[in-house]
């Protein structure tokens, strides 16, 4: 391989910002998502190799995220394609309203000239082909192949069990390649991503506009609001989409989905402890009832909300 460089070569409190540099270098500037509390250490692993115009990575992590912000994008102005294929673990890519989740051998393309996420919940290995977009679009017949960002093409479907194993053995024979047969490989990868894509049919449910899919996800909580195990992971996994597409979802509306959900059910505590329809009800009950699993977090979150305890404001002026 042409380049070769690990986090574990550096500090332990350097490691992190090691790598963001490393893979703002190595694709384009990105933001650098850790989880929350992050681990006092981080591995990753980058190993780089050019195939002719095309360029082949392996990414070994621990679980983090990517952010490709408007912001980043207007810095630098460089906005090729790339494919992604995890080898191992799961990758969550999200663009353009659509999202998807890839295993094992499944792949899909972002466009770096227009917002993403990426992310992974669990350690991945995995193969990143970046694609110049003259030569990529050049290949891309026809043209909506271009608008195809963020799908799936699954290993065993049909022309995903075609192209998956070409891309999954690059790493392991670009050592073996004379110089003269690596440009046309390259070609090859550009030939074979295009072709999957060109006979790719989206799935619909996968190009829902952002806001619909916000809707869809205020609409399951609130139907669920009574609850006590509504949480972000548990909406998420109930839609079909990540974790962390459902907080950009509720980003764009400068809020996430747990101030959400804890807003609307002290919205509806307030309305049970004004309804005298409700008067037998006890403020312990009420918090039950509307979701919290303990009535102190309830009447804490409840006075920091409004200024008055439940029990003040069930005694107060209607």
């Amino acid at each position: 391989m042409a380049l070769s460089v690990s986090t574990d070569d550096v500090d332990d409190r350097s490691q992190y910002e090691y790598w963001h540099d490393v893979i703002c270098a190595t694709f384009v500037p990105l933001e650098l998502a850790l989880p929350a509390p992050a681990p006092r250490r981080f591995h990753g692993a980058l190993t780089v190799a050019e195939l002719g115009v095309v360029e082949v990575s392996t990414v070994e992590a621990d679980p983090h995220g990517v952010y490709r912000s408007p912001r980043a994008i207007r810095q630098c102005h460089e906005d090729d394609f790339f494919v992604m294929m995890p080898r191992t673990g799961r990758v969550h890519i999200a663009q353009d309203g659509r999202e998807t989740v890839l295993r094992p051998g499944d792949f899909a393309t972002y466009d770096s000239g227009r917002p993403c996420r990426i992310s992974s919940d669990q350690p991945i290995f995995m193969l990143v082909v970046k694609l110049p977009r003259t030569a990529f679009a050049d290949r891309c017949l026809p043209a909506p192949a271009l608008d195809t960002t963020a799908v799936a093409i699954r290993r065993d479907s049909g022309m995903g069990a075609l192209v998956s194993p070409f891309l999954r053995a690059l790493p392991d024979t670009l050592s073996v390649l004379p110089p003269e047969i690596a440009g046309q490989v390259g070609g090859n990868a550009l030939d074979l991503v295009s072709a999957a894509l060109s006979v790719l049919e989206p799935d619909s449910a996968a190009v829902v506009p952002h806001a619909a899919q916000r809707l869809r996800a205020q609409r399951y909580i609130l139907d669920h609001l009574g609850d006590a195990g509504l949480t972000p992971a548990a909406v998420a996994d109930a839609l079909g989409m990540s974790v962390r597409y459902l907080y950009l979802l509720f980003q764009e509306e400068e809020t996430s989905p747990g101030r959400w959900i804890s807003g609307k059910r002290l919205a509806l505590a307030t309305r049970l402890l004004r309804d005298g329809a409700a008067a037998g009800l006890g403020i312990t009950e009420i918090a039950f009832r509307v979701g919290f699993k303990d009535a102190s977090v309830f009447s804490r979150a409840f006075k920091a909300r409004y200024g008055l305890s439940p029990r003040d404001y069930r005694n107060g002026p209607a």
